[in-house]
């Protein structure tokens, strides 16, 4: 019995040694390659395993037992099938060298041990083990323990009854328990070690102060940053010291004090602070104070955070007395600047802007949307000619021009005219200038009114205020155009005042001309539609164009002329009516008349006006196909 209890001892220490010395021996990991991770391990446990067999203890006559399981499984099931996989190796080539009987079955309880940790290892997905996961697999281990223990019995007829078996299977649960505790700790060790060495690093890394300070304010934990920002030589000068060792005692006791605010709010707080240092220089900082709290939510400290804002307070500085000067630039401009986001909402205006739109200036301020301006101006009358029907599409309209861009001119209700300059940006806002050009805008109405008036002039008889030839000309061909196209007919009436050179004979040429602006007057009366176009075609010869007309309206609207030149009872001796009378021959064109017909139309008027003049004038005439082409000269006419 007390060989048992040393062989059984004996193993527990080889086992503890070899967890020991895997827990303080620290191989350069961080620089092996990642396909070698796991070989220090497997060949520690592989030495264990060794060590066990050369210690094993008789748990009955004939029966040697050893806990290289449990060093086989825990390799596996802890440092992974790589490390695993070795110690089998190992373990199995030692007892390969001791030989014996037993051999082959001890390899089946070897490389049963190291399936059995491969699989647990591939269970925890690689983390280090919980306590119920070490439970599971130890007892796991513990019942492949014993197919080694069958086979040996059953192949040489030993007794191993619960007697015996129960002992060792709780021997191997209980060190496969122990092995796997004790190794998870050291795993969660390890990883905390790396992940403070890690934090470390970071905390070391960063470019903006961080310290820890306990309850009275002297720093436990500094980044060089925070060195640098206190002048001192590096992080460890600032342990034990307060900020009264570095800083003024005006500047300190306010530091101090933020200090104690936060612990006593048990909040962070961020405050901006002016440093004044002992040697002058002055910078601006951006501190977080945050409570720390021991595991039980004790208050033990201070977590101090500092980032320098000296560059963004001076370049805040700037900006504003940039901003500043913009302002005063821009309200002294002589045109309104406006600004739109992408969202057409006023983002920025000048004064100018707003005492251009009074009536609405109260909406045109930051914040306003675009469409909310355009209504109101339009509901308060400042912006004319939109009736209420037609706003909505109005302002979707303008809010497009606005994305677009381009220029815009439009009048206001007091009689002025605004020019706007749209400009859009890649962001898809928008930056508006609006002009008063109410001045010009006036100068340019005159101008084109003139130059209407010219046109009128141009286009006018200066005598009967009728088209002129070149003007009737123009007409006739835009008529003969659109006739073409089957877009209406045409008629035309020729007009010839009776003996008319018998008339400024017999009352001279100052009776004469008046008595053609009444014939012209009376021949304008006749045409009673918009379209409807006198002119004075040469001499006493007037013509009047009726687009849309057929030959009996033609006829009509000329027998009415006849009838209402008579009606003026216009005195003419020379004629055998004793009145001024005209002959007129009417000619027209149906819809999607050919182009020689049009040329022809105004031959074939007069045609008829000549036969209305050989039938005895004062009288009206068609065009007849079958009536022979009659032709006179003009000196002919009278």
């Amino acid at each position: 019995m007390n060989s048992l209890w040393v062989g059984l001892f004996a193993n527990m220490a080889v086992v503890a040694l070899i967890i020991s010395l895997w827990s303080n021996i620290r191989l350069p990991a961080f620089e092996r390659r990642a396909s070698l991770k796991g070989w220090d391990f497997g060949v520690l446990f592989g030495l264990g395993a060794i060590g066990v067999m050369l210690m094993p203890f008789q748990m009955s006559e004939g029966f040697l037992i050893d806990l290289r399981m449990t060093m086989i499984g825990t390799s596996a099931f802890i440092g992974g099938p790589f490390a695993g996989i070795i110690t089998a190796v190992i373990a199995s080539g030692f007892r390969l060298y001791l030989g014996g009987g037993g051999a082959l079955v001890g390899l089946v309880g070897i490389w049963l041990a190291c399936c059995a940790g491969m699989v647990g290892y591939r269970l925890r997905h690689g983390r280090a083990p919980a306590l119920k996961e070490s439970l599971l697999f130890s007892l796991v281990m513990a019942i492949c323990s014993m197919a080694p223990a069958f086979i040996i019995a059953w192949s040489q007829n030993i007794d191993t009854g619960p007697q015996i078996r129960l002992p060792f299977m709780t021997l191997v649960f209980m060190a496969t328990l122990m092995a796997c505790a004790a190794l998870a700790n050291e795993l969660r060790r390890r990883d905390t070690e790396e992940r403070n060495y890690m934090y470390r690093r970071v905390i070391d890394s960063l470019p903006e102060a961080l310290n820890v300070k306990d309850c009275h304010g002297r720093f436990v934990m500094a980044n060089p940053a925070t060195a640098a920002l206190m002048h001192a030589k590096d992080a460890d000068a600032l342990i034990g010291k307060t900020d009264f060792d570095f800083y003024c005692q005006d500047v300190a006791a306010a530091f101090r004090a933020d200090e104690e605010k936060a612990m006593r709010g048990g909040a962070a707080i961020v405050e901006e602070q002016v440093l004044a240092r002992q040697d002058g220089s002055r910078s601006y900082l951006s501190t977080l104070k945050a409570p720390f709290n021991d595991i039980d939510g004790r208050s033990v400290g201070l977590i101090t955070h500092s980032r320098d804002i000296t560059d963004k307070k001076l370049l805040e500085a700037a900006l504003t007395q940039s901003d500043r000067r913009a302002a005063e630039a821009l309200s002294s401009i002589s045109d309104g600047l406006v600004m739109f986001d992408k969202e057409m909402t006023l983002v920025f205006c000048n004064e100018r802007y707003r005492s251009m739109f009074s009536v609405t200036a109260d909406l045109r301020v930051p914040g306003t949307p675009a469409s909310a301006i355009l209504y109101a101006s339009i509901a308060r009358g400042e912006l004319i000619g939109i009736s209420p029907d037609i706003a909505a599409q109005w302002v979707d309209g303008a809010l497009g021009r606005l994305k677009q861009g381009g220029t815009v001119q439009f009048p206001l209700a007091d009689g002025r005219w605004i020019e706007s300059r749209t400009r859009p940006t890649p962001e898809g806002a928008c930056f508006v200038i609006c002009s008063d050009i109410t001045e010009s805008k006036r100068h340019e109405l005159e101008l084109q009114d003139l130059n209407d008036r010219l046109a009128v002039l141009a286009e006018t008889d200066s005598l009967t205020g009728l088209l002129n030839r070149r003007a009737f000309d123009a007409v006739m061909a835009e008529e003969f155009q659109r006739v073409e196209r089957g877009e209406g007919s045409l008629a035309l009436l020729m007009v010839d005042v009776d003996y008319f050179k018998r008339f400024n004979d017999t009352y001279g040429h100052g009776a004469g001309d008046a008595c053609l602006k009444m014939v012209a007057d009376c021949l304008r009366a006749a045409g009673r539609r918009t379209g409807d176009r006198a002119a004075r075609y040469g001499g006493e010869e007037m013509a009047l164009i009726l687009p849309d007309t057929d030959e009996k309206l033609a006829f009509a609207i000329a027998e009415e002329f006849c009838e209402r030149l008579r009606g003026l009872h216009i005195p003419h001796s020379g004629s055998d009516k004793g009145m001024v009378t005209a002959s007129i021959g009417v000619a027209a064109l149906g819809r999607g008349a050919v182009a020689t017909d049009a040329v022809r139309l105004i031959a074939r008027a007069d045609e008829a006006l000549y036969a209305a003049k050989r039938d005895g004038r004062d009288c009206v005439k068609t065009w007849e196909p079958s009536r022979p082409r009659i032709v006179h000269s003009d000196a002919g006419r009278s």
